[in-house]
């Protein structure tokens, strides 16, 4: 068994990864549960019924109706223990088990509250907020993950102040195209929708290119495909905001070249609280060969207007969140049109963060996510970026920026190598 899935059987419980890792006949590691499909499958009708529910002999109080709230059932068991039940959007699915509820009491009293999961496994530690923005980590001593059982029990001080309990930060679909709206007010960045989701939401798309030329050679970025993965969401944002920002590198980046973003594919999930899927029940990242789900299919055919055109691809980038940071590259003999690229790119990073360790993984390029269509389709160099699920949010924005200045200033070395110059 490979390291990762070793990994994963520390963090997630045995069982239930033993079902899910393993090694493909490509050699690729597949993290998909039993029966995957990208049809449309139709969702748990009693998987997150929005409502609050109180306990009357205790005064305490739970609710899921906010935006990507997840919690299907509270109720009280015993003594000042509770328990949260958590279901997926519908099943088989992947382990990344999201839950997001607040919590409240009439009097102030400590409470023990259980994560308990339908077909999955904890996995986020938890976080808490009293204002939806501001949030911190529980301390170890105030949760017990059971990995046997893939439950957590946490201890919590409430009162008549509402207090979140998530599995990560919020990082909405408002947040994201309030975010889009502000870069796309430079006079470099043009904002548009490609397409809508299963419920009308826009996949919007940002372009960041000040050469006056739209067939400018680009770097293609895709986000969001998974809604758990808010550390790779933080990533994709400061990454984008360093090529619209005023370093050097960007500016004289702008001046050639162009980057062409669609930073939210799954804006249902994202809103709707799901643990990986659509609002079609499928996940995203595996519809890059069929395009089953209007959500890959605008993406991909506004970028098959890119190929049409001739637009030469410099990099692909599809943003991610995992156990730890992670860079799942290609492997080192698939030819490319700018051979080297990736290891120029990491080693770059390195010379910025000289401290920082870089995880690769190259794989091959047989299955249908995101990151092997764009190499099909462009012949780019690419990478699914994996941010850690736990890595320290000041980390996540140091390496992104670290990742874009390195990229850029090895795609102008390209043009300073070139014959004439």
């Amino acid at each position: 068994m490979s390291k990762s899935c070793n990994r994963l059987l520390i963090f997630a419980g045995i069982l239930f990864v033993l079902q899910a890792c393993k090694t493909t006949d490509t050699g690729i590691i597949s993290y998909d549960p039993p029966g995957r499909t990208t049809l449309t499958q139709p969702l748990d009708p009693h998987q997150n019924h929005a409502r609050t529910i109180g306990v009357s002999e205790t005064g305490v109080w739970a609710s899921n109706e906010f935006v990507a709230g997840r919690m299907s059932d509270f109720y009280r068991v015993d003594g000042d223990f509770y328990r949260v039940t958590i279901r997926p959007e519908n099943a088989p699915i992947n382990w990344s088990s999201w839950y997001s509820f607040k919590l409240w009491s009439e009097t102030e009293q400590t409470i023990q509250v259980e994560l308990a999961y339908e077909n999955g496994f904890h996995r986020y530690i938890p976080k808490l907020s009293v204002d939806g923005y501001n949030w911190t980590a529980l301390d170890t001593t105030e949760f017990v993950h059971d990995r046997d059982a893939g439950t957590a029990t946490l201890t919590l001080d409430v009162g008549p102040e509402k207090l979140f309990v998530s599995a990560q930060e919020h990082f909405t679909s408002d947040r994201v195209y309030t975010w889009a709206d502000s870069i796309a007010t430079l006079p470099y960045v043009e904002q548009s929708v490609v397409g809508q989701s299963h419920l009308g939401r826009d996949i919007i798309k940002l372009v960041v290119n000040a050469t006056g030329n739209p067939d400018a050679p680009m770097i293609i970025v895709t986000g969001r495909q998974h809604p758990p993965e808010v550390p790779g969401a933080l990533g994709l944002e400061t990454f984008m905001n360093t090529f619209t920002g005023d370093e050097p590198e960007a500016v004289a980046f702008r001046a050639r070249y162009q980057v062409v973003a669609y930073p939210l594919l799954n804006p249902d999930g994202v809103d709707g609280g799901h643990w990986r899927h659509n609002f079609g029940g499928v996940d995203l990242n595996r519809d890059w060969r069929d395009f089953n789900q209007p959500e890959t299919r605008a993406v991909a055919d506004d970028l098959l207007t890119y190929k049409e055109r001739g637009v030469f691809a410099l990099y692909g980038l599809d943003f991610h969140s995992t156990i730890h940071d992670v860079f799942y590259t290609m492997n080192k003999d698939i030819p490319t049109n700018i051979p080297g690229l990736t290891d120029r790119w990491l080693e770059g990073i390195n010379t910025i963060l000289p401290d920082y360790e870089i995880r690769e993984e190259p794989f091959g390029v047989a299955s249908p996510v995101a990151k092997n269509w764009k190499y099909h389709t462009f012949n780019n160099n690419g990478v699914t970026y994996e941010v850690g699920d736990n890595t320290p949010r000041e980390l996540v924005r140091d390496v992104a920026r670290a990742s874009a200045i390195s990229l850029m200033r090895e795609v102008l070395k390209l043009e300073q190598a070139a014959p004439g110059n």
